[in-house]
C-alpha cells in the first residue's frame, strides 16, 4: 500500500515552487524562509524517492516526475480555492484568464474594451504568464500559452507567429543586410535563446556576437526602443508593441516563419461555465479576424 504524505503542506510548497520556477520566490508567495521551502521540498522528494527538480544557478525546473505531479496537485489546490472562494464571497465569481505575457501586451489588451463593453457581467482577472512552458496560476479556467498543449489539456490554435529583426530609427536606418545586425548588440529572450541562430539560418552565433539576454519580448522591444541593440519582434503578438516603441524593421521584407503557435487551454474534461464560453468564443472570433489578417 501506497504511504500516505505526512504533510499536506509539502505538496503547497511543491506547487508554489514548481508555478514560480524558484525556492526563493515561493518563500515570498508562501512567507516562508528559503532553506524552509527547499527543506519540504527535499521532504517530498525523499518521501516519493525521486527528484521533483532540477537545481540550477538560474533557478529550479521540474524533472519528468515534477511534471506529472504539478498536473495533479495544480489542479487538486485549484478547486480547493475555488470552493473555499465561492463559499467566502457568494455570486458570480470573476473569471481568472492566463495570458502569455507578451500576447497580453500586444494583442489582447487593445481588444479587450470591446469584450468588456459588450459583456458587462463578466469581472476578468488576468494574469500574466512567463518562462517555458508557460504555468498558469493553478486558479485560471482559461489561458493562452505559446506552444503545444500540455498533457492534461485540451487547446484550440489561435495563430503562429513570425520572428522580425526590429530597433530604434537610427539603428535601423544603418542595418540594410542580415549581416549588418552583427554591428550592435542582439537582444536575446533567455527562454528562446535560438532564435537569433534561426533568423541567421546558423546552429549556434559566431563567438564574438554581442547578446543582451532579456527575460521577455516585452523586456527586448522595451531595451531596443533605448538604442540599446536589435530585439526580434513576434507579430502578430507584438505588433501594438512595435507601433508603440516605433521600432522599425532592420532588413526590409525579412520575416522568419515561426514553427509553434499560441493556443487557448483549459483542462481536459473541465465543464466551462457561461462566462468561460463567452470569452472563449471571443477569443477564438478576434484569432480567426488576426488569422484572416495576416495569414499566420
Amino acid at each position: 500500500m501506497a504511504k500516505r504524505i505526512p504533510s499536506l503542506n509539502w505538496l503547497r510548497v511543491f506547487e508554489a515552487a514548481a508555478r514560480t520556477g524558484s525556492f526563493a520566490r515561493a518563500a515570498e508567495l508562501l512567507a516562508m524562509s528559503p532553506p524552509a521551502v527547499s527543506q519540504q521540498i527535499r521532504a517530498l522528494e525523499a518521501h516519493l524517492g525521486r527528484p521533483l527538480f532540477k537545481r540550477a544557478a538560474a533557478g529550479v525546473s521540474l524533472t519528468e516526475a515534477g511534471r506529472s505531479l504539478l498536473g495533479v496537485v495544480g489542479e487538486a489546490l485549484g478547486r480547493m480555492e475555488s470552493a473555499a472562494a465561492a463559499l467566502a464571497a457568494p455570486g458570480t465569481p470573476p473569471l481568472v484568464v492566463g495570458v502569455s505575457m507578451a500576447l497580453s501586451v500586444g494583442w489582447l489588451a487593445p481588444r479587450l474594451p470591446g469584450f468588456l463593453s459588450s459583456n458587462p457581467g463578466v469581472t476578468l482577472e488576468l494574469y500574466s504568464l512567463l518562462g517555458r512552458p508557460e504555468t498558469p496560476p493553478r486558479q485560471a479556467v482559461l489561458w493562452i500559452a505559446f506552444g503545444p498543449p500540455p498533457p492534461g489539456t485540451e487547446g484550440a490554435a489561435l495563430f503562429g507567429e513570425q520572428l522580425v529583426p526590429v530597433a530604434h530609427p537610427d539603428i535601423a536606418a544603418r542595418i540594410t543586410t542580415l549581416e549588418d545586425i552583427l554591428n550592435h548588440p542582439v537582444i536575446e529572450v533567455a527562454d528562446h535563446r535560438r532564435n537569433w541562430a534561426q533568423v541567421f539560418g546558423w546552429d549556434v552565433l559566431p563567438s564574438g556576437t554581442r547578446t543582451l539576454f532579456v527575460d521577455t519580448t516585452l523586456t527586448a522591444l522595451a531595451v531596443a526602443a533605448a538604442g540599446e541593440g536589435v530585439a526580434l519582434a513576434r507579430p502578430p503578438a507584438s505588433d501594438d508593441l512595435v507601433r508603440r516603441y516605433n521600432l522599425k524593421p532592420c532588413v526590409p521584407g525579412l520575416h522568419i516563419q515561426g514553427v509553434e503557435q499560441y493556443h487557448l487551454l483549459h483542462l481536459a474534461g473541465a465543464e466551462l461555465g457561461p462566462e468561460a464560453k463567452v470569452f472563449h468564443a471571443w477569443i477564438c472570433d478576434e484569432a480567426e479576424k488576426t488569422r484572416l489578417a495576416t495569414g499566420l
